[in-house]
């Protein structure tokens, strides 16, 4: 299947989605990577690395803890003392590397705990570890020493004096030595809780435009799907499944090809949005506090707002985001009207049904299709969901359903290669 290239304004507006999409795992952490790419940049800058490298640093420092897919994981990363460095380290290299244009971003990111050891740190198991890696360890430690309660220029003394005796057993010491003529700079700790920081960097470097063919549409599929789902083995598999159940609807209503793709797309990102929800909710054995509930519901407000700053994939934003919408108005979260819910979206809808109804969960097994189909037509019966949509899955019941579930034993496949792959890596190093 082929589609036209998707061009963004520059790779570093891709970079800012996917950052404040992981941010949302946890509030506590938000500002950590913001943080993080302000120390590195300066850093970086007055050690006068070429820009090619800054703006590698720049992408790794903003991506690299997209592999702590648990609240505990990205908030334990924030203990300066951390005392497993290399699990979401090793966890955010092989997300990163699903996508060819990160993958000396994920080269980066992988290392990036590792202590310099007086010198030892240049190589770990006979790998190289850059300079990036070292530097970008430093500017992660300075960040999370850095107290957002407190006057940042009052800090900078205590920063110091906890960096500077580590210097040769964990940091670089003319990464230190520079770190120590800058910090005399105010404006770079005052960069550091700018909220619009990340923005100035969009214009002081020359961030390239980028087109993604059908190969690295694929590998960001994969990589924002991956994102989602990897959090826990109950929701490993769900994206791949409404993804795969979308694209054959959507052939079945007259899609072209290229529109396909982009429901395909919307499938795998219909969820981003609930890596704002703590895992314990996903994962709850029983109902759902009215409380917890309101939780979950917000998910397809983030996933609307997040993908808000790609904006050549608002078809698929909408697609994917109005997935709750009904067509009697009483959908969340806006509260569409049936003329607004574009087919996009009604089939996107239909397909995170039954997907859901059909998989295991925490709290049940998974329903057979035929009872699956009862519920669906009694809700579209209702003007929930759209008739025509259902008669089709109903009509091609059986070759839809086999097909989701080979997308999602394939995804159960990678996950499963993906945790194995962690262990193996994290245990090496």
């Amino acid at each position: 299947m082929k589609t036209k290239p998707l061009s963004f304004t520059s790779i570093f507006d891709l970079v800012l989605c996917i950052s404040e999409a992981v941010d949302l795992v946890s509030p506590l952490v938000a500002d950590h990577h913001r943080r993080t790419v302000q120390v590195v940049y300066n850093l970086a800058s007055h050690l006068k690395m070429p820009e090619t490298e800054i703006r590698d640093l720049v992408m790794a420092a903003a991506l690299h803890d997209i592999g702590g897919l648990s609240r505990q994981d990205r908030l334990g990363a924030l203990d300066f003392e951390y005392k497993d460095p290399y699990g979401h380290a090793v966890r955010s290299y092989l997300l990163l590397r699903t996508f060819a244009p990160f993958n000396r971003v994920a080269d980066i990111v992988r290392f990036h705990h590792v202590p310099w050891d007086n010198g030892k740190g240049a190589q770990l198991d006979g790998i190289p570890v850059s300079p990036s890696s070292h530097l970008l360890h430093l500017a992660d430690r300075v960040a999370i020493l850095i107290n957002p309660n407190v006057e940042i220029l009052d800090q900078v003394e205590g920063i110091i004096q906890k960096i500077e005796p580590e210097s040769g057993p964990r940091f670089v010491p003319g990464q230190v030595a520079a770190l120590k003529e800058i910090s005399k700079v105010e404006a770079f700790w005052l960069d550091t809780i700018y909220s619009l920081s990340l923005n100035t960097l969009n214009r002081r470097l020359a961030w390239p435009k980028m087109e993604i063919m059908d190969d690295d549409f694929l590998g960001l599929s994969n990589l924002f799907s991956r994102i989602i789902d990897f959090r826990s083995p109950f929701t490993a598999t769900h994206s791949a499944g409404v993804a795969a159940c979308a694209i054959k609807l959507g052939k079945y209503a007259g899609f072209d090809d290229s529109d396909c793709h982009y429901l395909h797309l919307a499938g795998l990102l219909h969820d981003l949005g609930k890596l704002a929800v703590p895992s314990e909710i996903l994962e709850k054995p029983g109902g759902l506090t009215p409380l917890e509930y309101d939780v979950v519901r917000r998910h397809t407000y983030h996933t609307f707002r997040i993908m808000e700053t790609l904006q050549i994939l608002d078809i698929v934003r909408e697609w994917g985001a109005y997935h709750h919408e009904r067509l009697d108005g009483y959908g969340y979260p806006f509260h569409l009207e049936e003329k607004e819910i574009p087919l996009g979206s009604r089939i996107i809808s239909v397909s995170d049904i039954f997907t859901a109804l059909i998989e295991k969960r925490p709290y049940r097994e998974g329903l057979p299709p035929r009872e699956v189909m009862e519920i669906l037509n009694k809700a579209s019966i209702e003007h929930r969901i759209d008739q025509k949509i259902v008669r089709l899955l109903e009509e091609h019941l059986d070759e839809i359903y086999d097909y989701v579930k080979t997308s999602q034993n394939e995804a159960a496949k990678r996950y499963s290669e993906f945790i194995q792959m962690s262990d193996k890596l994290t245990h090496q190093e």
